[in-house]
């Protein structure tokens, strides 16, 4: 865009405008002129039929004065209503692009079968009595025409020739149709040609189009002419300013008197940034020779620091290689022969026989202690992670139920190993929370183990996820009944190493950072834990999951 002159972007902003409003104008007042226009078709077809169930009731009205002499006797002529309004309408449309004719199913003259369209107006007068007309563009001997149909009601004279009983033979030599004062007696069809109507939409559409355009055009040049004056010619006297600046001359002051009130705004300003440019490079020599030495000090200070962060820098890189080589070698001399080690402690109990108890138990101390040892490297190597920012977590819908009943699979064989009563609970209202799956049973399994193992025999350790009515959020609560935590130790213990010294209830050791992973995970996934508990009543501890975790 900075290629682009301001002109340019005008006239092109304007001629879009423009296309776009003249486009809309368009389709809008051709939409608006078909709608008159049918509208105005629609009114002269309704005159029409009013025009011919005139005749039609008429006529109806005097058969009595028709068919009866002078000397009183009834003699029936043949001229009745309906051979009537056929003939006015055929005498009506002669000569002309109007038709105008009645129409029914079955009708007595062939010739007043109905087409496709009297056939479907026909159709919807007989399925529902409140729709007394049908009207639209459609085909008529190969042209479209305007169609209009109107129901025809059934009254007490016309039931002597089409009533009841259906079949009997009536005064004009036809047979009954069994009407009653409820069926529809046909239809009044005409037919309207469009050329009138559709040559004045179009002289319409032409005239208001060009309307429109010189109205527009008379606009956008008033526009473009006072912008040109009062915009355009003072931004260009300003560029001629600017690039005598460019050339070394700073004494330049424009005249504001022919420029619009904003853009003469800039040009003071101008005039103002002008003399006090004016000003500076006067005193230039002595202010550059200033600047120079106070960036000589700054460049001096800039080096000693630099000196000092690359030496920082250094000790940072032998600091992380040595975490990494430790990290490196705890994952693999450690990691690699403890699973070796389970692994064959697995096999040889499962090889033990049933007689050789003592063995057995061997084995499995030697398997139960190496899957302590295991966890706590692996805890070791997260808290690792941790601290170098590469705990990665993922952020997707995950059930609580399922977690929890992998946390009950899981923590159920070790408290029955050592006597305590494990349970879990979900409530049936607990939605799907976002959130690290396996981070999370983590945290359960932790918060779990540590449980039991501060629980005496006996005691109880329940799971439950539940929603906190009081703000909306997700609650796990793992409650047991143990020795419990005195109140200047609960903040404590979500440090790492940190461990209560409760060792005549302990049932193993641990490395005192299962809390403070369970914290760390609970904050990266937005999460946060807390504890209640009091010395010799069990302890409390709850993961909160905020509302705004909640899926949807």
């Amino acid at each position: 865009m900075k290629n682009i002159s301001l002109k340019t972007i005008y006239l092109v902003a304007l001629s879009a405008v423009f296309a776009v409003s003249f486009l809309m104008f368009v389709l809008l007042d051709m939409h608006s002129q078909q709608e008159q226009t049918e509208a105005s078709m629609l009114e002269e077809a309704r005159t029409f039929a009013r025009e011919m169930d005139a005749v039609w009731k008429f006529m109806d009205n005097s058969q009595y004065v028709i068919n009866t002499t002078s000397d009183g006797v009834y003699e029936f002529k043949g001229l009745h209503c309906s051979r009537v309004g056929k003939s006015v309408g055929a005498l009506f449309s002669k000569g002309s692009d109007y038709t105008i004719r009645y129409t029914n199913f079955n009708p007595r003259n062939v010739q007043d079968e109905p087409d496709a369209f009297e056939a479907a107006a026909l159709e919807s007068f007989n399925a529902d009595a409140r729709v007394r007309e049908h009207y639209g563009v459609a085909d008529f001997q190969g042209t479209e025409r305007f169609r209009y149909a109107q129901a025809l009601e059934v009254d007490k004279s016309c039931l002597e020739c089409h009533g009841e009983p259906a079949g009997e033979i009536d005064i004009t030599g036809k047979a009954k149709e069994g009407w009653t004062l409820d069926s529809v007696g046909g239809a009044i069809s005409i037919v309207i040609p469009l050329d009138q109507q559709q040559e004045a939409m179009r002289a319409n559409v032409v005239r208001d189009v060009a309307y429109f355009l010189m109205i527009t055009l008379l606009i956008g040049g008033v526009v473009y002419g006072v912008t040109t004056w009062f915009v355009f010619r003072p931004l260009e006297r300003m560029k001629l300013a600017f690039a005598q600046m460019e050339q070394g001359s700073l004494k330049v002051s424009l005249d504001d008197s022919r420029a619009a009130k904003e853009i003469g705004r800039v040009i003071v300003q101008f005039n103002s940034m002008a003399q006090e440019l004016n000003a500076v490079y006067e005193h230039l020599e002595d202010q550059v020779e200033s600047r120079t030495d106070d960036l000589r000090r700054a460049n001096a200070t800039l080096e000693q620091q630099r000196d000092t962060l690359e030496r920082l820098n250094s000790e940072l890189a032998k600091e992380t290689q040595f975490k990494s080589d430790l990290l490196a070698m705890v994952n693999h001399e450690l990691r690699t022969p403890l699973t070796s080690i389970i692994t064959f402690a697995q096999i040889s109990r499962e090889a033990c026989p049933p007689e050789r108890a003592s063995e057995r138990h061997s084995w499995e101390e030697i398997e139960k202690n190496s899957h302590i040892l295991l966890a706590m490297i692996n805890d070791m190597l997260d808290i690792a992670r941790s601290d170098a920012g590469s705990i990665r977590t993922s952020c997707e819908p995950m059930d609580l139920g399922d977690i929890v009943a992998a946390v009950r699979e899981t923590m159920t064989p070790l408290a029955k190993k050592y006597s305590v009563s494990f349970t879990a609970r979900v409530a049936s209202d607990v939605p799907l929370v976002n959130g690290d799956f396996e981070k999370t049973q983590r945290m359960l399994e932790n918060l779990a183990s540590n449980a039991i193992k501060f629980t005496p025999d006996g005691g109880t350790v329940e799971l439950r996820a539940d929603v906190n009515r009081a703000n909306g959020s997700v609650r796990l609560r793992m409650r047991d009944n143990g020795i419990g935590i005195a109140p200047e130790d609960q903040e404590r213990i979500f440090e790492r190493f940190f461990q209560v010294d409760s060792t005549s209830t302990r049932k193993y050791n641990g490395s005192g950072l299962g809390l403070a992973l369970v914290r760390e995970y609970a904050t990266v996934q937005g999460y946060s834990v807390s504890v209640e508990s009091a010395l010799g009543c069990g302890s409390t501890f709850t993961i909160h999951i905020p509302p705004d975790a909640i899926v949807g």
